[in-house]
């Protein structure tokens, strides 16, 4: 079968490889669209350390097909279905990526559709649901009364706005324009603020604060980050989880980080308590160290 891999030097390659034979656990799916995630570019520059490997370096984590194969123990209800998958739910193996004419991975990896979905609409679905998934379990664990998400109107975003409606946790959505604000209303967003708005930052430290929003979703970084930051309330965590702000830099005062005690980390599926299970620590297929190394 025909594939996109990763080279050791980092390149992309179409190559033509081995179709996977089925394993126990598994499903082999017969992939009909994959999404191309911020995470897919940054694994093929060799920047995730510790992401689940794939089989001969095939690239692609989010993809939906129809399961052609079923292995040992995977239920019947599987077979012939419509699926969207992550493969980077567990580590495995037997994993092939998914920008392939054919992908492997376990069948917890796959959450059956209808039989009338289109698949190019949900071929990038799953990972953009478990993201704010797994963000709201940490923060409700860590405690926070609210949250602020500054990549208001994507894909990740708007799923998060849906999580937050569902488990009752207040969100403050952040947009770049006025006009984006009545789109995340409709989806059930109740407060929404746009970096655009003459008294942002003003309105920002106020309703941050009337929500209790100490936890920062932020898929953005560099100069929405920079605004963001000096406004929040006092001890608040910033997650750092994506970086479509591009190469633009994170600036604030270091006096900042001091006298509000604020916390920065990064946050990703891989190592959140919701994807995280044994599999991570007993699988001998980790990333290649050299791989990272080769990026720098």
């Amino acid at each position: 079968m025909r594939a996109i891999c990763r080279a050791l030097d980092l390149t992309v390659q179409i190559r033509e490889v081995p179709r996977p034979e089925i394993t126990a656990g598994h499903v082999l799916v017969k992939v009909h669209a994959c999404a191309i995630n911020p995470g897919d570019k940054a694994w093929l520059a060799g920047a995730i350390p510790g992401a689940p490997e794939s089989l001969h370096d095939i690239a692609g984590v989010s993809g939906a097909g129809e399961v052609i194969t079923l292995g040992n123990g995977v239920p019947p209800r599987y077979q012939g279905k419509k699926v969207a998958f992550y493969r980077s739910l567990k580590f495995s193996d037997h994993l092939v990526g998914t920008w392939s004419e054919y992908a492997q991975l376990h069948y917890l990896h796959c959450v059956i559709l209808p039989d009338d979905a289109n698949l190019e609409e949900y071929c990038g679905s799953l990972v953009n649901v478990i993201t704010p998934y797994a963000f709201w379990k940490q923060v409700i664990e860590a405690g926070s009364p609210g949250i602020i998400c500054t990549a208001g109107t994507s894909a990740t975003g708007r799923a998060m706005i849906g999580v937050c409606k569902t488990k009752d946790l207040p969100c403050l959505a952040l947009v770049r324009k006025t006009s984006d604000i009545q789109s995340l209303e409709t989806l059930g967003a109740t407060q929404v603020l746009a970096l655009d708005a003459a008294n942002f930052e003003h309105e920002l430290e106020t309703l941050a604060a009337k929500l209790g929003a100490i936890a920062v979703f932020d898929g953005v970084g560099g100069e929405t980050l920079s605004r963001v930051a000096p406004f929040l309330p006092q001890g608040a965590s910033i997650y750092a989880y994506g970086f479509l702000g591009g190469n633009q830099p994170f600036c604030i005062q270091t006096s900042q980080i001091l006298i509000k005690g604020l916390h920065i980390s990064g946050f990703g599926n891989f190592v959140s308590a919701t994807v995280q299970d044994n599999a991570w620590s007993k699988s001998p297929r980790r990333y290649q160290q050299h791989h990272s190394l080769a990026a720098f």
